[in-house]
């Protein structure tokens, strides 16, 4: 289901946390979970959990559906609302 808004991109987010923290990759968690606490302009937060997805996605465990499911989504409602392409 592609991601609607920024609450259910943090939604998505979370999950993807657990679903790592699930797989040991603390690092990519803890990545995560600070992109989620940056308080800065809402530009800038997405831009920074769309840096943090992309390490995700150079990483192995993007290779599960479950995760690469939450990467893509994510990426891909960042890049519409930043109009990147």
């Amino acid at each position: 289901m592609p991601i609607e808004n920024n609450n259910a991109l943090y939604a998505s987010v979370r999950m993807l946390c657990r679903i790592l923290d699930e797989l040991n990759a603390t690092d990519l968690v803890s990545d995560l979970r600070g992109t989620l606490s940056v308080s800065s302009l809402p530009g800038e937060v997405l831009g920074e959990i769309r840096l943090s997805l992309r390490r995700v996605h150079d990483h192995k465990v993007y290779s599960r559906v479950d995760v690469g499911r939450h990467v893509d989504e994510g990426i891909a409602y960042i890049n519409k609302t930043l109009g990147v392409i």
